[in-house]
């Protein structure tokens, strides 16, 4: 490896910067990174460590160790989430401490207990309730604490000491600010073109393997590429979790200045924002699932034996093209410009003689069936074509993100910025003082939990016996959650660490006594440990209490020399951690109750709609496509602001749709640990719910796939809706678009009464505190006996779409077959009767057609599979028809 190689490597591992598909040997994966969070948050420790032990500060703070434990708290993975995190607990603490510190200017001091009761219950009242995100309220909440368990226990507080306390607090967010910059730096706007680099790489190796699995002979063949696809299709949607709050750390960056700096010597090649990038691959994950969803289902018959002979060459040939260009946009050394055109260019040239040779086969076919009197199953025709369709999306959307606008600047776009900025609609002075019940039920609930833990501070004998009790306000703060699920797996996880914490804080004791050097020496591989353990999911807030326990055991009571013996120190802070997070169970169920089912419940019901509204507007387009005289429509009310430029609707939706799926993934989880079994006739399913997201997906996914279709359908028409009424010319009126439509109103109003349905069903089994805390109603809509055959009835007639639609196209596959054969049989040339031999557009428009109608048949089955386990979970939930042993 030369020099440069070497500083290369180095640059890109240090930096965090396109590392993905390096070939050093600084290869990057979850390990490495975790190594360097690692790192980061133990110079933050170190060096917070150093000012407030190794500077004169050691002279004029007396809670110094406040400052290592803050840079442990307020470091995190990407510098844009340690810049929000840090703003967002100043904008709260800054206001705070003022009040605070007029608060003791009027007089409020030692022993005035009922005058700081009740100032503490104000103040956290209102701290709760402006702040909406529960890490900010806890940080602020716990800055509150601690004044007034300190106020009234100590006596010759300086009058500044929440500016003292304030100082400790931003020392160490500042700290953890600047280590995250230097130190290993993991930009939000780096990680996200990581995991896009990733997902890219990884999508096009599951496209291949699933043109391999396509061209096998049998179905048996198929299943060993089938499960290396879904392997690397988990691998993808892992990467891809996180990338939504990766763009909100990234707001906090200035994104396109780094991508113009880091990316100058790539941006000839692609230079997209990192919205384009994040639309770029939910797409591209959208298609290549659906391609995987139909070798799945593929019949591997003589009609797909036909076609992968014909087609192999063709299909290895596109995949070696495609996987070339997705190379060039990564792999050192960089190409041209010019060079990578002549790439697209033979990319485009591999999809036209594919799509020549689907021609030729079609053609080849539909002699042998009408020489051999057979004819063509619907179902290996519409697969086939959406095939085909899918990998033709693929290509030009690849196309799409590598086409590069010259003539926008720098500047132009970030004035665009502004203007976007600008556009949003800002909330009015009467909608920012409007009271919103909901969150002041939620810091009523805080306000309330702080009042019965502050009992064990201003009571003069609780608080001797639990040496004044601040662990136990302490912990009733840092333990509250949106719902009953995220408060007890926050539980959970500081109990965790509290004991981790303490074990090594006795270790370090017992090791070098009260030296303040040798604990640090002793802190140091804990910090590695448990900094590397923080990123994990399942370890995150676990790791954090167990990296800084120590830190406050250790350094807190180093003032108190032997007054306090580590021993019972360290004992102490288990049982008050214990009997806090006691009291916090009992509070949290007892005191508006908000569980995460009903949250998961109302967070379904959203998504339901996002589905209808997507429904409905897809409806809307194809009317316009493909009007229909004799056909009212009732359920359409989508505003057209330009009849002749149908743009896609699927993509205003698609953000807010990826955002309530994964709270749904958290909400399971934190459902899972609520007790159920109170309302619910059974425990709760976690299985059930976690098929119900990924049957959601499915269903978004036809429906990304019919608004692409309907997309390229418009531009091939090209505003000529002429070209839609020859195709019906060229098959004697036998072509199935009439007979579409009548069914998609059908299919648009039975998905209609069915979502409408479902999202009825989770409004009525959301629990009663629900109703009352949330919704505000106190009445609750009563189980009938006929909702769940209504509910049947339903899906019966989903059913009958689905046979509908597969027998309408096979008869009309049968009426076009019979026209061919009398065109025949006069002498007539193909050319002259087969619309696709010589017309290219019309062989695109005859494609998508048949992809949207296998789209939409496989839309009803998602959607009746979707009901059935709705049905099921609502059985579960209502009735005693599964009893367990």
């Amino acid at each position: 490896m030369s020099i440069s190689t070497f500083f290369q490597s180095f640059y890109h591992f240090y930096f965090n910067y396109h590392y993905n598909n390096s070939s050093s040997k600084l290869t990057p994966s979850a390990f490495s990174r975790r190594i360097q969070f690692a790192i980061r948050m133990t110079v933050s420790f170190l060096v917070g460590g150093f000012l407030a032990y190794g500077t004169p500060l050691n002279n004029h703070l007396s809670s110094q160790y406040l400052i290592p434990v803050m840079c442990i708290i307020s470091i995190q993975e990407t510098f844009g989430m340690t810049l929000s995190t840090s703003y967002q607990m100043l904008t709260v603490i800054t206001p705070v401490s003022i009040f605070l510190f007029i608060v003791q200017q009027i007089g409020l001091g030692y022993k005035d207990y009922l005058a700081a009761e009740l100032t503490l219950l104000v103040s956290s009242l209102l701290v709760a309730y402006k702040c909406s995100q529960v890490q900010t309220r806890k940080i602020a909440l716990l800055i509150n604490v601690i004044f007034f368990s300190t106020i009234v226990n100590e006596t010759n507080l300086p009058s500044t000491f929440i500016f003292i306390l304030l100082e400790e607090f931003v020392i160490g967010l500042f700290i953890s600010l600047i280590v995250s910059i230097v130190i290993f730096p993991l930009f939000a706007t780096f990680d996200v073109e990581n995991r896009v680099n990733y997902s890219l790489t990884n999508l096009q190796r599951m496209e291949t393997i699933l043109i391999q699995a396509f061209l096998c002979k049998d179905q048996m063949s198929a299943q060993v590429s089938l499960a290396r696809a879904s392997t690397i299709e988990q691998m993808v949607r892992t990467a891809m979790n996180l990338m939504q709050t990766r763009l909100n750390d990234a707001s906090m960056e200035p994104a396109r200045c780094l991508q113009r700096i880091f990316n100058r010597r790539r941006r000839h090649l692609t230079d997209l924002t990192l919205q384009e990038q994040e639309y770029f691959i939910s797409a591209l994950m959208f298609h290549v699932s659906s391609l995987q969803i139909m070798v799945k289902q593929c019949q591997f018959n003589e009609y797909h034996r036909h076609f992968t002979e014909e087609l192999q060459e063709s299909l290895l040939h596109l995949s070696l093209c495609q996987s070339t260009v997705i190379s060039s946009l990564m792999s050192s050394p960089i190409i041209n410009r010019d060079e990578f055109n002549g790439r697209l260019t033979a990319l485009q040239q591999a999809l036209d003689s594919l799509r020549k040779a689907f021609i030729e086969a079609r053609l080849h076919h539909i002699e042998h069936v009408l020489e051999s009197a057979k004819t063509i199953r619907s179902e290996d025709h519409l697969s086939h074509t959406f095939f085909l369709f899918q990998l033709d999306a693929i290509v030009r959307l690849l196309i799409q993100a590598t086409t590069i606008d010259q003539n926008k600047s720098f500047f132009q776009e970030i004035k665009d910025a502004f203007k976007k900025r600008y556009k949003k609609k800002r909330r009015t002075v009467i909608q920012v003082l409007k009271p919103q019940w909901p969150r002041f039920v939620s810091a009523f609930k805080s306000m309330v939990i702080i009042g019965v833990g502050s009992i064990f501070v201003m009571v003069p004998r609780l608080a001797t016996a639990f040496e004044n009790g601040q662990w136990i306000l302490i912990a009733l703060c840092m333990t509250q959650g949106d719902t009953v699920g995220g408060a007890f797996t926050t539980m959970k996880m500081r109990l965790v660490g509290t004991l981790f914490g303490i074990m090594w804080a006795y270790v370090t004791y017992l090791s070098v006594n009260d030296h303040v050097y040798h604990t640090f020496g002793m802190l140091v591989p804990w910090m590695l440990i448990f900094g590397y353990l923080k990123l994990l999911p399942t370890w995150s807030y676990a790791a954090t209490v167990a990296a800084f326990t120590p830190v406050l055991v250790n350094l807190g009571r180093i003032p108190y020399g032997d007054v306090v013996p580590a021993g019972n120190y360290a004992l102490l802070r288990i049982e008050e951690n214990l009997v806090g997070i006691a009291v916090a169970i009992v509070l949290t169920l007892a005191i508006f109750p908000v569980f995460a089912i009903d949250v998961l419940k109302n967070n379904i019901q959203s998504t339901l709609q996002v589905c209808r509204e997507s429904i409905t507007s897809i409806h809307s387009i194809y009317d316009q496509l493909f009007p229909h005289e004799n056909l009212e429509v009732d359920i359409i009310d989508v505003e057209k602001k330009n009849e002749q430029e149908i743009k896609s609707i699927i993509d205003t939706q698609r953000s807010r749709f990826h955002q309530l799926i994964s709270s749904q993934r958290v909400l399971v989880g934190h459902a899972s640990l609520e007790p159920t079994m109170w309302w619910f006739h059974n425990s709760f399913s976690s299985i059930r719910y976690d098929t119900l997201v990924e049957q959601q997906i499915d269903m978004f996914r036809m429906l990304h796939n019919i608004d692409t279709i309907l997309t390229r359908i418009n531009e091939c028409v090209n505003n000529d809706k002429d070209q839609i009424k020859n195709l019906q010319m060229y098959t004697a009126d036998s072509f199935f678009l009439p007979d579409l439509h009548i069914e998609l109103v059908n299919l648009s109003r039975q998905l209609n009464d069915c979502l409408s349905l479902w999202s009825s069903y989770f409004a009525l089994t959301q629990t009663r505190f629900y109703r009352i805390f949330r919704d505000c109603t106190y009445s609750r809509t009563k189980l009938h006996e006929n909702d769940l055959s209504k509910h049947e009835q339903y899906l019966i007639e989903l059913h009958h779409t689905i046979n509908r639609l597969q027998n309408q196209h096979q008869n009309s596959i049968d009426r076009v077959l019979k026209n061919y054969l009398d065109r025949l049989t006069q002498a007539e040339l193909p050319s002259k009767f087969i619309p696709y031999v010589e017309n290219d557009k019309a062989d695109l428009i005859i494609i998508g057609i048949s992809a949207m109608y296998y789209s939409t048949t496989r839309l009803a089955q998602v959607a009746l599979a979707l009901g059935i386990n709705i049905h099921t979970i609502f059985e579960l939930e209502t009735t005693h028809l599964y009893r367990p042993f």
